[in-house]
């Protein structure tokens, strides 16, 4: 059974993130970037790549503006006020140059990332507070040596979402090899990040971030057993029902693509408890052929490989 949870009622005021004229938008077709197949869906969130085999985290916005060279000349703006989390001017990824940012004045603190950036602003410093509608960099088309974004193609990849873990780099030493495969972005590395459609706010004139996140659809319903209550639930309170304090275990409900979206504290002796680290006990199955894509299940509705992912990381403090 998913149950929702009680409304809050305040807002964050919301900036296009581009220098995008927003008067001409129409529909996604007016602003969206394609990969080569030219299908729209292929620029949006969701299973959208590889013939709906593989995820995109956010939306590609095209530039509105070109120079004579085909380099676009479309500003980036923070969408949101809020503070320099992290900057990456390294083209080491395939997001290429980005920038984190983090709200932390709205309902509830959401990321926003802007990648594949020509060149962010060098007077940007981790930290900096940022006002909404602030210039932070230049629309590019980086990426890593190995997968070049051609020009035309140039967009700026916008995300919006939560953070799962401050214990995630505990969790990545524990599976990697840091020699060989070191994390080079800390807790703003992708797998320690979860977003949701950026068009739940993009084109409004402000929203209420913690609304947008329990709005979201859940789609698969975990019980959790741990000692310890993960940071995700200091970190977003609003999302959580019971006293923290006193639980020995979480109800917890995900989206299809693997954000938790809402807890609530199993305290000491409630049945619903498993004997094991977590149990599924609830599938919508409106979501189910997304839910097998994603890989957060598998074809015989057991944990698939990103379910299993996303609860290690969110347990890893409590190891």
């Amino acid at each position: 059974m998913f149950i929702g949870l009680i409304s809050a009622a305040s807002a964050i005021e919301i900036q296009w993130p581009t220098s995008f004229d927003t008067s001409v938008i129409r529909s996604l077709e007016d602003y969206v970037q394609p990969v080569a197949t030219g299908k729209i869906e292929s620029g949006c969130f969701g299973m959208v790549r590889e013939d709906g085999h593989r995820f995109h985290e956010g939306i590609d916005i095209r530039p509105y503006q070109v120079q004579s060279n085909g380099e676009p000349a479309d500003y980036v703006f923070a969408a949101m006020s809020g503070k320099v989390a992290y900057i990456n001017n390294d083209t080491n990824g395939p997001y290429g140059r980005y920038v984190i940012l983090v709200h932390d004045n709205a309902e509830i603190c959401l990321y926003s990332l802007y990648a594949h950036l020509a060149k962010i602003d060098t007077r940007l410093r981790v930290g900096d507070n940022i006002a909404r509608g602030k210039a932070i960099a230049i629309m590019g088309h980086t990426s890593c040596p190995g997968s070049p974004i051609p020009v035309e193609r140039a967009h700026l990849h916008f995300e919006v979402g939560l953070r799962l873990a401050d214990s995630f780099n505990t969790w990545y030493k524990s599976r990697f090899n840091y020699k060989t495969d070191p994390n080079l972005h800390g807790l703003w590395n992708g797998q320690n990040l979860t977003g949701f459609d950026p068009t739940y706010i993009l084109g409004k004139r402000s929203v209420n971030t913690l609304e947008v996140v329990k709005s979201l659809p859940a789609a698969l319903a975990v019980t959790i057993r741990t000692p310890l209550a993960p940071d995700f639930v200091s970190r977003y309170p609003g999302l959580v029902q019971g006293d923290p304090k006193t639980a020995e275990g979480w109800y917890v409900e995900f989206t299809w693509h693997g954000l938790p979206k809402r807890w609530v504290a199993l305290p000491a002796g409630n049945p619903q408890i498993p004997s094991k680290t977590f149990e599924i006990i609830g599938i919508n199955q409106q979501y189910t052929s997304r839910l097998i894509a994603r890989k957060m299940l598998t074809t015989h509705g057991n944990a698939g490989e990103n379910l299993l992912q996303n609860l290690e990381i969110l347990l890893s403090n409590s190891r």
